[in-house]
């Protein structure tokens, strides 16, 4: 008979998290995971799999928060250039000054797997993909805000592109203003 699990597997994964938003996937070892979380090897294997099935479901439990609280800011306004200016600018905090030299745990991950990693990358693709259709979908419902050529899919792309970017730039630490001033312009194009 097995032996009723005394963990919790929440608290597993995020201390998983921490761990690899701290060091990357690269950089963390099953044995960082074990000392932080107080899981021995053998239990953390069996709830979890091996290092990249950890860190898959770390990466998707992630995600999923992402892109539901994505989904709640953009229904938020009458207005989809004012929901999509508001969804970005709620990363503000994220991606700039040292909160936000931590960088995002996606895309500071994506950035140093390896080709050999599909399944990782394939995870960030997935999840760009569901925000880039929630984008998309978002500027589809106010079409007529927009300029009879207006392209919501290319410009859903468009918005992905610069909130990648921003996570990207979140490494350097840049400032608010200089984010903000970023979004603006971007928001100013949409038409």
């Amino acid at each position: 008979m097995a032996r009723p699990r005394t963990f919790d597997p929440d608290d597993v994964l995020n201390t998983a998290l921490d761990i690899f938003w701290r060091k990357g996937f690269r950089g963390t070892s099953l044995d960082d995971i074990t000392a932080e979380s107080g899981l021995a090897k053998p239990s953390l294997y069996a709830a979890f799999g091996d290092k990249n099935a950890l860190f898959l479901k770390v990466l998707d439990r992630y995600h999923d928060g992402i892109i539901a609280r994505t989904g709640k800011l953009l229904a938020r306004n009458s207005s989809a250039r004012d929901a999509i200016s508001d969804w970005l600018e709620s990363f503000v905090p994220y991606c700039s000054g040292s909160k936000g030299a931590r960088g995002c745990l996606s895309i500071n991950n994506a950035t140093e797997l390896p080709a050999d990693q599909a399944d990782l990358l394939a995870s960030v693709e997935r999840y760009n993909a569901r925000l880039e259709d929630l984008i998309r979908r978002r500027l589809e419902t106010d079409r007529d805000q927009f300029s009879k050529d207006f392209n919501p899919k290319a410009a859903a792309y468009f918005i992905i592109t610069l909130y990648n970017g921003l996570m990207v730039m979140a490494r350097q630490a840049p400032s608010a203003a200089n984010v903000r001033a970023a979004i603006r312009t971007a928001i100013s194009s949409l038409d």
